[in-house]
C-alpha cells in the first residue's frame, strides 16, 4: 500500500510537468514557458527524490546514561550517515521510545543539504523510574512541495534502566541487646571474627575471605565459615505491589532498605506480592542486590485483587518488614496466613501526606491486635525510620 501511494505521487509529479510544458506549447508567451521553466527544477528535484534510495542511509543511537535513578536526566544522540551527498531538504528524524506499554516519539525536522553525517543530541528530564526500550528511529525525507515523501524504518534497538532513588538509612536490629548488653546492628554481619563459632558448604554468594582453607585442603570441598555475627536477627522484605498513590515512595522505600543491607553485607530476603511475584532469598553479594534492584525497577503496580504471594515456596521465618502504601485488611491476613513462623511483623505504611492519617486509624488498631507493629512513613523520614520502627 505504501509504495502504491509513493508511486501514485510519482506520477502525479511527472503529470505536473507534463502539463504545463504542454500549457506553454499551446498557449505561448512569455507567461506560459516562465512557469513551466520555473517549475521543472522542483519537477527534476522530485524525480531525483524519488529515485534517491534511502538504504544509502543508516542510523545509530548512542546513550550516554544506561542506569540513571528517577527524575535524573538521560542524553541520547541519534547519528545519520550516509555515502552519497544528495541534496535532501526537509528531513524528520522520529526516535520511537516505549515505557510502561505506552509509546513516545522524539521528532526533529532538519534541513540536511548535502552533509553525509548528521547528529541529533536531545535530553530526557525527570525520567520515570522503569525500563524504557527504544525500538526503532524512522526517517522521511520530503522535497519542496510535499510532492515526494519517501520514510524509512530504521531497526536500531536500545534500553536503558532508571532505578527508583535510594536514601541512605540507618538500620539496627530488633534486639535491643546482647547477652553481654551492647546493641546488636543486624548490619554487622559483614564484620569479620576471629574464630568461626561453625562452618558450612559454600553457597553462591558467600565472601571468598569467609572460605574455610583449612577444611577445603583436606576434603577439596568449599566450606564456609560462620560467624555469631551471621546469626544475630535477619529480616524478611515484603513489598506490597498493589495500585496506590505511593506506590513509588513505597518502592523507593524498599530500595533503600536493599542498599542499605547489601553496603552492609546483611543477609536480607526480598519478596514482591504481585501478580506475578518473586522471592529474592538472601540477598547478600553486590550481584545479588543488583538483582534486586533491577526488579525493582522494573516492577509496575497492580489490580489489588490480582496481588498474591509466592504461597508455592517456604516463606522465611524471619522478622517481616512489610511496606505498603494502601493498608487493607484483606491484604494483611494474607500474608499472616503465609507467615505464621515469622518472629515478628512490622508494617510501614507509605504515605504521601499527613491529610489520610485520621482516616487510616480504624483499619490501625485492627492491624496492631493482630499483634503487627504499624508506622506510619513519609518521604522525608526514610533515614531514621527503619531505625525507630525495628527498635520500639
Amino acid at each position: 500500500m505504501n509504495g502504491l501511494r509513493s508511486f501514485g505521487r510519482f506520477a502525479s509529479v511527472l503529470a505536473i510537468g507534463t502539463a504545463a510544458y504542454v500549457f506553454a506549447k499551446f498557449q505561448g508567451g512569455f507567461v506560459s514557458w516562465f512557469i513551466f521553466y520555473t517549475l521543472i527544477p522542483f519537477v527534476i528535484y522530485s524525480v531525483l527524490l524519488y529515485l534517491y534510495p534511502l538504504r544509502d542511509l543508516t542510523v545509530a543511537r548512542y546513550i550516554e546514561e544506561r542506569h540513571v535513578t528517577r527524575n535524573g536526566h538521560v542524553t541520547i544522540r541519534v547519528v545519520l550517515k550516509r555515502n552519497f551527498p544528495f541534496p535532501l531538504l526537509y528531513v524528520v528524524l522520529m526516535d520511537k521510545r516505549v515505557h510502561d506499554k505506552r509509546e513516545k516519539i522524539e521528532r526533529k525536522i532538519t534541513l540536511l543539504g548535502f552533509r553525509r553525517t548528521y547528529e541529533h543530541t536531545y535530553l530526557l528530564k525527570n525520567v520515570r523510574r522503569g525500563e524504557y526500550t527504544l525500538p526503532t528511529v524512522e526517517v522521511e525525507v520530503v522535497d519542496f512541495f510535499n510532492w515526494i515523501r519517501k520514510k524509512r524504518v530504521f531497526v536500531v534497538r536500545d534500553h536503558f534502566l532508571v532505578y527508583p532513588s535510594v536514601t541512605a538509612m540507618v538500620y539496627e536490629s530488633a534486639s535491643k541487646g546482647t547477652s553481654e548488653g551492647q546493641q546488636l546492628s543486624a548490619y554487622m554481619l559483614a564484620k569479620d571474627a576471629t574464630t568461626p563459632s561453625s562452618i558450612r558448604e559454600y553457597a553462591p554468594g558467600d565472601r571468598l575471605s569467609w572460605i574455610h582453607w583449612k577444611s577445603f585442603a583436606r576434603t577439596s570441598k568449599l566450606m564456609t565459615k560462620e560467624f555469631d555475627e551471621q546469626r544475630s536477627e535477619q529480616y524478611t522484605l515484603l513489598l506490597d505491589c498493589g495500585i496506590s498513590e505511593a506506590f513509588e515512595d513505597a518502592v523507593e522505600f524498599a530500595a533503600s532498605i536493599v542498599v542499605s543491607a547489601g553496603q552492609s553485607h546483611a543477609k536480607l530476603t526480598m519478596i514482591t506480592a504481585s501478580d506475578q511475584p518473586k522471592v529474592f532469598p538472601l540477598i547478600q553479594s553486590s550481584d545479588q542486590t543488583r538483582q534486586a534492584l533491577v526488579h525493582l525497577a522494573k516492577i509496575q503496580p497492580e489490580d489489588i485483587q490480582k496481588v498474591r504471594l509466592p504461597i508455592d515456596k517456604a516463606m522465611p521465618k524471619d522478622a517481616m518488614l512489610l511496606i505498603t502504601g494502601n493498608l487493607r485488611m484483606d491484604f494483611i491476613h494474607h500474608v499472616l496466613t503465609c507467615t505464621l513462623d515469622a518472629t515478628a511483623v512490622v508494617c510501614f505504611v507509605v504515605m504521601t501526606d499527613h491529610i489520610n492519617e485520621k482516616s487510616l486509624e480504624p483499619i490501625i488498631n485492627q492491624v496492631k491486635l493482630l499483634g503487627i507493629t504499624v508506622k506510619l512513613i513519609y518521604p522525608s523520614d526514610y533515614s531514621s525510620t527503619l531505625q525507630k520502627a525495628v527498635n520500639s
